[in-house]
């Protein structure tokens, strides 16, 4: 059987910032290749080593820009030269990590250091991970898409290529895309493509108490707008009456609170979070699939945009260049050629066509889910990245769907760790100024493209709106911003 004669329905749920040792390393299960406890980074001529333990929350954000993950794989003071990569020895998270302020979160205290190195008790610490990756497959060579931030990574699996960007946005950049109204690709986005073949697509996000954090990044993409996005409740609950027919659904988390750059209370799985907003996502998308009329003609896909400055033990292989052209002549801060993968990122793959226990060791990619839906939708390819990428079929071995796939998962254990931060502590992070990069830059102007899309499309709307956007200074003002955008939006649109 073809792989289209199994699938009609595409899921996808991409959380953030772990590599695949820092989630599996630890879980004991028989044939993943992970990290060893021999296995040590030095920083101060001391070893940290490979081991359990792993913080359930960090108290900085790691290094993840793309000088941090030069340093990170190819050690202390490496960087790109004339467009070729280091040689890579996985040997600089640990003095990264101690070192680097690319995140502005601060820097870890000496005796936290280590915790860069460590990984979860994945039985115990993430249950319906855990559950997931022995009741079907997990791929133990899925790579980000370049050695690099959130951003790029997330454009890649949306278009399969970040238009020559190797970094996170910046405010320059997030002017010239409110000129072209988003975040272009020279091919066009998935969306886009499926848009042309007739094919149809959602894209959800779960909500939280944060309203900054219920922004999707998929809307700095140009052709998506807000309107198009829909709560994580309503497909739970229109899988749960069998009233859902996409053919393919991409899954964003909440990404907390945003805008004061701690990103807690979200469901992202952000390391200054914690994991258990991200379990409780997972469990629950994965079992209204799983109780759904859908279940035997679908295929869920939980990955991680990227590693988040967290050890792995693997090195990145060289990867095709996606071949399409640089959009921006600012794009390519480092010369990168994007030839060579980005760190290791978990990946489980869920259909009940797939066998108990399938530990996969084929390379993957982020632009290995366009592979898979052209091979399911017959849409063609974007780039030539993706036109390369392994696809997900061969891990579809059974000729018939099983019947003791689990239809609930065990709910992960409530973490007992601290989120809450004082009045004084929140007032003091809203009088910070905005950044000129980052997250928060890009999530910005998506606000901007949103309200832009509510107006009257008049240029002089337009250019009243742009001034009043460019005069918000602090963290404070960003935050009080997007919650006036996204209440104005609700009202607008009515999301279900």
């Amino acid at each position: 059987m073809e792989l289209s004669d199994k699938i009609k329905h595409v899921f996808v749920l991409m959380l953030e910032n772990h590599s695949f040792d820092n989630i599996f390393a630890g879980s004991k299960i028989p044939g993943l290749r992970v990290a060893k406890d021999t296995d040590y980074n030095l920083y101060r001529g001391a070893q940290f080593h490979v081991g359990s333990g792993a913080p359930m929350n960090m108290p900085t954000d790691p290094g993840h820009e793309f000088e941090d993950v030069v340093e990170q794989l190819c050690g202390k003071g490496s960087s790109v030269s004339h467009g070729v990569y280091p040689k890579i020895n996985n040997s600089g998270f640990a003095y990264n990590y101690a070192t680097s302020t690319s995140e502005d979160t601060g820097l870890p205290h000496y005796g936290q250091i280590g915790d860069i190195m460590l990984n979860f008790d994945t039985e115990k610490d993430l249950t319906p991970t855990y559950q997931l990756a022995t009741e079907f497959a997990v791929c133990d060579h899925w790579y980000s898409s370049l050695p690099g931030p959130t951003w790029p990574n997330r454009f890649f699996v949306h278009g399969g290529s970040s238009a020559g960007l190797d970094h996170s946005p910046t405010t320059e950049q997030m002017a010239w895309w409110e000129t072209i109204e988003g975040f272009a690709y020279e091919n066009g986005s998935i969306f886009d493509r499926l848009n042309s073949k007739g094919k149809s697509w959602n894209i959800y996000i779960d909500n939280g108490k944060h309203r900054a954090g219920s922004v999707a990044q998929a809307c700095s993409i140009r052709n998506i707008s807000h309107s198009r996005i829909q709560w994580l409740d309503s497909l739970i609950k229109r899988l749960k009456n069998n009233t859902y027919k996409a053919d393919y659904t991409f899954i964003e988390p909440n990404y907390g609170d945003i805008t004061r750059g701690t990103y807690k209370e979200g469901s992202s799985q952000h390391p200054m979070d914690g994991t258990h907003g991200g379990e409780a996502l997972i469990e629950k998308v994965y079992e209204a699939i799983r109780n759904s009329s859908l279940w035997e003609e679908s295929l869920l896909l939980i990955t991680y945009d990227e590693h988040g400055g967290f050890y792995d033990s693997v090195a990145p292989p060289p990867a095709t260049e996606p071949g399409d052209k640089t959009m921006s002549k600012d794009y390519n801060q480092f010369g990168f050629k994007f030839d060579r993968y980005g760190v290791r990122v978990p990946a489980i793959v869920i259909s009940p066509y797939i066998k108990k226990g399938t530990v996969s060791h084929t390379t993957f990619d982020h632009t290995s889910v366009i592979a898979t839906l052209r091979k399911v939708f017959d849409i063609g390819h974007l780039t030539k990245r993706d036109l390369k990428a392994n696809e997900l079929s061969p891990l579809l071995t059974l000729s018939e769907p099983r019947k003791d796939c689990p239809k609930k998962l065990d709910s992960p254990i409530k973490q007992t760790i601290d989120n809450t931060l004082s009045q004084e502590a929140l007032a003091k992070l809203d009088e910070e100024p905005l950044p000129s990069s980052g997250n928060l830059v890009g999530f910005m102007f998506i606000l901007l493209k949103t309200k832009i899309e509510m107006s009257d499309g008049s240029p002089q709307e337009r250019s009243k709106l742009i001034d009043e956007f460019k005069a918000l200074k602090t963290r404070g003002e960003a935050r009080a911003y997007a919650e006036d955008v996204l209440d104005m939006a609700d009202s607008k649109w009515a999301r279900e």
